[in-house]
């Protein structure tokens, strides 16, 4: 059973990416990204590369470059400067400040994926990533076969795999992860397993749905490298510590997402989504999201999207002081916030083989900051 052609192109980028797509092409994009109050400020250009092999094979090459400067917000001492490693012992609460901590890094990356179809139509894609950066270096191996359950294709099973082996670069200055406190930087391990089942049903000639669940387990320095935690071990006194926070090494999360695609006229399709998450850190959040998308003519397809996100706090989260607990963060992705996300974005077809794509997005995080942050960029096909 065939989809409309508006639904399928959508469906075939949302829900199954890993399959084969009858077209060769190299897009390139830029990103740009600002949060308010002088936070991140990131700036990604990259690009892609799809190739066909016959009918059965199909090459997907990335390349990304990040560009990322601004401020950080964390505890710091202000008598040894506003930084991330400004720690120590000892310290009167006069001069402990919670604000920003200035930073700037560059990252590349870049991915592979290589789509195998079989006789049966079954596909199998095994990627490989990598990026690097100043402190911290991904590698990245994933495997997700799609099976149809029987020939008329209107249902299947996915089931994805991945596993990442990376290292971060801790200074260690008031840091208890590291060896040693002599403030030398040494690297540490994260590897984390991934799984994910999915199962998508055609409903009828204009809808479809998908249902999947997913599992990750993260092993490894979990902490971030730049953020702090001032501990008072007694309530009477003036004088405390301003260390590196400390996580849990080990994360187990969970959860499940719903996913409805439906063209509701030969012209307008949306794509809903609901996203359900749970860790073993107390966290657990939920995630909806909706999709309008509405083809002009010929040559113009028109976007707009909404998101909401709510999640609990961490149980080791704590905005102001900590006493001699195990773990504490007063990282603020710890705690409990809702957020709204708004976006609009346009296609257009200039020949039969270039079009350019722009967008706007604007994310609103309840009492903490906003960002905003746009792309543009142009597909060729070939």
């Amino acid at each position: 059973m065939q989809l409309k052609t508006k639904l399928s192109i959508i469906a075939s980028s949302l829900i199954v990416a890993s399959s084969l797509a009858a077209e060769d092409y190299v897009s390139v994009q830029f990103v740009q990204y600002d949060e308010s109050d002088d936070r991140a400020s990131v700036s990604t250009p990259s690009i892609e590369f799809s190739k066909d092999f016959g009918v059965d094979y199909n090459l997907k090459l990335g390349l990304v470059a990040d560009s990322i400067s601004g401020g950080s917000p964390t505890w710091f001492d202000t008598t040894s400067g506003a930084s991330a490693y400004s720690r120590g012992e000892d310290i009167h609460k006069d001069d402990v400040a919670y604000g920003n901590v200035e930073y700037d890094d560059k990252r590349v990356a870049g991915s592979a994926l290589f789509t195998t179809r079989f006789a049966s139509r079954d596909e199998l894609a095994v990627g490989l990533n990598y990026s690097r950066e100043t402190d911290y270096e991904a590698r990245e191996l994933s495997a997700e076969y799609l099976y149809y359950l029987g020939s008329s294709k209107n249902q299947s099973l996915s089931l994805g795999l991945s596993y990442q082996f990376n290292n971060v670069l801790v200074e260690c200055i008031e840091n208890e992860a590291c060896d040693a406190n002599s403030g030398a930087s040494q690297t540490l391990d994260v590897n984390v397993v991934s799984a994910e089942v999915g199962f998508t049903q055609i409903l009828n000639q204009n809808s479809l749905a998908k249902a999947s669940i997913f599992y990750s387990n993260e092993d490894g320095y979990l902490s971030n490298p730049y953020m702090n935690v001032v501990r008072s071990y007694n309530p009477n006194s003036s004088i405390v510590d301003v260390v590196a926070e400390n996580k849990p090494d080990t994360r187990v999360s969970y959860g499940a997402t719903l996913q409805y695609i439906v063209a509701l006229t030969d012209q307008i399709s949306s794509n809903s989504t609901y996203r359900f998450y749970d860790d073993d850190w107390d966290i657990m959040s939920h995630t909806i999201s909706s999709e309008l998308y509405y083809e002009l003519g010929r040559s113009w397809i028109l976007g707009a999207g909404l998101r909401y996100y709510t999640q609990s706090e961490a149980k080791f989260y704590r905005a102001g002081y900590f006493g001699d607990e195990m773990y504490a963060s007063s990282d603020e992705r710890m705690r409990d916030f809702d957020a709204w996300g708004y976006k609009i974005n346009a296609d257009y077809l200039i020949t039969n083989a270039l079009s350019v794509n722009v967008g706007l997005n604007f994310y609103d995080q309840q009492d903490t900051f906003n960002a905003t942050y746009y792309n543009i960029g142009l597909k060729y096909s070939f």
